[in-house]
Parts: structure tokens; C-alpha cells; sequence
């Protein structure tokens, strides 16, 4: 009952700039903007931080789907968007949560913080404000985005003196085994796949070395960028099968983290690590 009242009032606090920000961040929330947006940080910031950011990303929006789909709580009535997924928890809150929790301390600076809590309470509140969820998604989201991220970094202190044939085992058997345990996920686990052993193999075969001009940076990341477009075209030519969007989502993976790197490199736009630049 609190919860319908709730979204009730808060359904009623229309104002036009509030709808047009509420409709901005629900436009760079989605997480097809966070497909692009991480591959840029990947190819052109901190490869390092990239691919860690892009791999707990995937499974974060796994673990997501995998929880609606247990829990299978519908949507408020009052919704002002037609969205067939589960309530519980909310996706854009999550992803939020993940994307941005992740990067404060990376960044380390306070006035990142700031940004991102707002950018991730904002979120959170726009979802609320559509009647797309009930405030119980909301607060779930970002426990499970900020227990995620909080594991993800206490994961590198033991994961990072792995022996190489170790990792490249567990980024094939983990991606894998998630597949078999929730088929209906084809998408995230096949993009976990292939960016992992993606990942590896950049490191160990094409070492590229982002130190470069900003114009160099540019075109690597439009070429990187119609790649992703060029990739998820061929999908419409696929079967309708999640063991089609399973191999076609581990050609994106490798696309992102191995494929457009290489391809950089071969163009002579990025130098190998180890080589002299310019």
C-alpha cells in the first residue's frame, strides 16, 4: 500500500524540465550506451580498467535478468512505458550503480564521487518518477550493483598472480557454465566469453599501447565503433536461437577486446607495448 501511494505522489510531480531530464538520463542510462561507452575507456583510456569494467558489467546485467526471472515481480500498473521484463530488480538502476561504482575508485577524485552518487541517485529517482518501478527495485539495484563492484575489487587482490593457462580456463568455463544455467542470458555469458579469451589474447599476442595522439585515439574508436554496429547487424541474419545469440555474442566479445585492438595495430594507428611510438 505504501508503495502505490507512494509512486502515486510521485507520479504527480509533473513539471516539464523535470520530464525532459527524467527523459535525458533514461536516454544515457540504457546499457547499449554503456556498450559504447566501455569499449571507448577500453581502447582509449585504460585498457586495464576497461575490460575489468566491461566484464563485471556483464555479469552484473546477468545476475539482474537471472534475479527477475526468479522472482518474477510485475511492473507497477501505473507505468508510463511499455517494458515486457520483471520489476525486481531495476535494470538502469543497476547498471548505474555498477557502471559508476565502479569508477569512483578508479578515478579517486571527490568531485567524481559527487558526480557519480548523483548520477546514480538521479537514475534510481527517474525510474521511480515513470512508475517503472516500485521502490523496493530501486533500493535492491544498487545493494546488489554496490556488492558487486565491492566483490569485483576484492577479487583482483588474489586474481591477479594467477597463472595465465588458469585465467584463460575460467574465462571459458565460467561464461559457459552461466550459458548452461540460464540459456535465457545468451547474450551476457557470450559477451563474457569472448571478451574474456578476447582479453587475453591481447595481452599475451598484440599488447597494444594506447599512448598515442588524441586523432589516433578518435579513429581507433570509430573504427571500434562501426565494428560493434557491423557485428550486431549480422545478428538480424542469424536464427532465432539462444545458441546463435550465444556465438554471436562471443564475436562481439572478441570484436571489442581483441579484434579492434589488432586491427589498430595492424593499421599502424596504435603501436605494440614495447615499441616505439611516432
Amino acid at each position: 500500500m505504501f508503495e502505490s501511494n507512494f509512486l502515486t505522489w510521485l507520479l504527480s510531480l509533473e513539471h516539464p524540465i523535470l520530464q525532459f531530464l527524467i527523459t535525458f538520463v533514461q536516454l544515457i542510462s540504457h546499457e547499449y550506451v554503456y556498450f559504447i561507452v566501455i569499449p571507448i575507456i577500453y581502447w582509449a583510456i585504460h585498457k586495464q580498467t576497461g575490460f575489468q569494467l566491461l566484464s563485471l558489467f556483464l555479469f552484473s546485467m546477468y545476475v539482474n535478468n537471472f534475479i527477475k526471472d526468479i522472482f518474477m515481480i510485475e511492473r507497477p500498473t501505473s507505468s508510463l512505458q511499455l517494458n515486457n521484463s520483471y520489476s525486481f530488480p531495476s535494470g538502469h538502476t543497476q547498471a548505474a550503480a555498477t557502471f559508476w561504482g565502479y569508477l569512483i575508485p578508479a578515478v579517486a577524485k571527490q568531485w567524481f564521487t559527487l558526480l557519480a552518487c548523483f548520477i546514480i541517485a538521479f537514475v534510481a529517482f527517474s525510474r521511480l518518477y515513470t512508475g517503472a518501478h516500485w521502490p523496493i527495485d530501486i533500493i535492491g539495484a544498487i545493494f546488489i550493483g554496490i556488492f558487486l563492484v565491492f566483490a569485483s575489487y576484492r577479487s583482483l587482490d588474489w586474481s591477479g598472480g594467477m597463472p595465465e593457462r588458469i585465467k584463460i580456463s575460467l574465462w571459458i568455463f565460467i561464461p559457459i557454465a552461466l550459458f548452461v544455467l540460464s540459456p535465457a542470458q545468451a547474450f551476457f555469458s557470450g559477451l563474457l566469453l569472448g571478451s574474456g579469451i578476447g582479453y587475453q589474447l591481447e595481452q599475451t599476442k598484440n599488447r597494444m599501447d594506447i599512448k598515442v595522439s588524441l586523432l589516433q585515439k578518435i579513429i581507433a574508436i570509430i573504427i571500434g565503433i562501426m565494428g560493434i554496429v557491423a557485428v550486431q547487424t549480422v545478428e538480424t541474419y542469424l536464427p532465432d536461437h539462444v545458441f546463435a545469440e550465444f556465438i554471436h555474442a562471443t564475436g562481439l566479445g572478441l570484436w571489442i577486446t581483441y579484434i579492434a585492438p589488432l586491427l589498430f595495430v595492424s593499421l599502424k594507428i596504435y603501436k605494440q607495448q614495447g615499441t616505439k611510438i611516432g
